[in-house]
């Protein structure tokens, strides 16, 4: 059964969303019968908070009686390959791009001088720690390197000037064009968490996880005798990333409104010490702590 939307060409086709009208719905396909899209209402918007909209091809057959034999067909006739080996991106992009050029970080930099006094040592300290990087056209490049320090990729976002993202716009180092012929050719992607190089730099530091990139660096600069690591979404929670973090006290603060969806990916992982910060969810929908940090003086 299909449980992630899978769309043909290089990016994923974008429709407007049934639920919330916005270009942000993404379809399933019957990837086994090779007829298309499942349903125009069957797909999954990546407004996963404000929208939430989400129906799977089984909620549709099911909905749909005459067509329960195409439930049977989603199932792979054999099984899937197991993935590739990890295959990291050159540690050379990272230097190459490590720049302080990009619209965020020159917002960053000046907000939090100006707003929160944090002395600009500081905040030089986190952008040389992070690695933070920004590509020709100032966008700001998050770079995930594991606690191996293999480059994963990098999250490529567009901000505004005043700090606010461009919501439509963010891609990948690896999908970049301007990078591609960097790229390995067997390339595949197994994201980690933002700042996980950070681990043995830091081995007794308290880890703290957070959605954003931009709170785990705001939070770096208010609270720095904590570790603080991003998940780059608030679907970025996996068994997999926190595989990392064994031995480790952390503590998760997810945004208001995804503490069920943390805690449910919790329940499944076994062996970790740590706790889910509930503080959030006094806030409106959404609301991280960097928004609490940074309200308008």
């Amino acid at each position: 059964m299909l449980e992630t939307p899978r769309v043909t060409g290089r990016h994923q086709q974008k429709f407007r969303c049934p639920n919330c009208g916005r270009k942000s719905f993404v379809r399933y396909i019957d990837t086994h019968n090779n007829c298309g899209y499942v349903a125009d209402e069957v797909g999954k918007c990546d407004h996963e908070n404000s929208c939430g909209y989400h129906y799977r091809p089984k909620e549709y057959f099911d909905d749909h009686a005459w067509m329960r034999e195409k439930v049977v067909h989603f199932h792979p006739a054999k099984p899937l390959p197991p993935p590739p080996p990890l295959r990291q991106l050159p540690m050379e992009l990272v230097g190459q791009t490590h720049s302080p050029h990009s619209t965020f970080w020159q917002w960053f930099s000046t907000r939090l001088v100006q707003q929160l006094g944090l002395n600009p040592t500081i905040v030089q300290a986190i952008y040389e720690d992070y690695r933070i990087g920004a590509t020709k056209r100032g966008n700001v490049i998050f770079w995930q390197i594991d606690s191996q320090q293999r480059v994963r990729t990098g999250h490529v976002m567009q901000y505004q000037p005043d700090g606010r993202r461009h919501e439509g716009y963010q891609n990948w180092v690896h999908k970049e064009k301007s990078f591609q012929e960097s790229i390995p050719k067997d390339f595949c992607l197994y994201q980690c968490f933002f700042g996980e190089h950070l681990l043995h730099k830091r081995p007794e530091a308290q880890v703290c996880i957070v959605e954003s990139e931009k709170t785990a660096l705001v939070m770096a600069a208010v609270q720095p005798q904590y570790l603080w690591l991003a998940t780059c979404g608030s679907g970025g929670l996996n068994q997999e990333k926190l595989a990392c973090l064994q031995g480790r006290r952390f503590t998760l603060f997810p945004d208001s409104g995804c503490l069920e969806k943390w805690r449910k990916v919790m329940e499944k992982t076994t062996g970790l010490e740590y706790t889910i910060s509930t503080r959030m969810e006094q806030h409106p929908a959404n609301t991280d702590l960097a928004d609490l940090l940074l309200k308008p003086p």
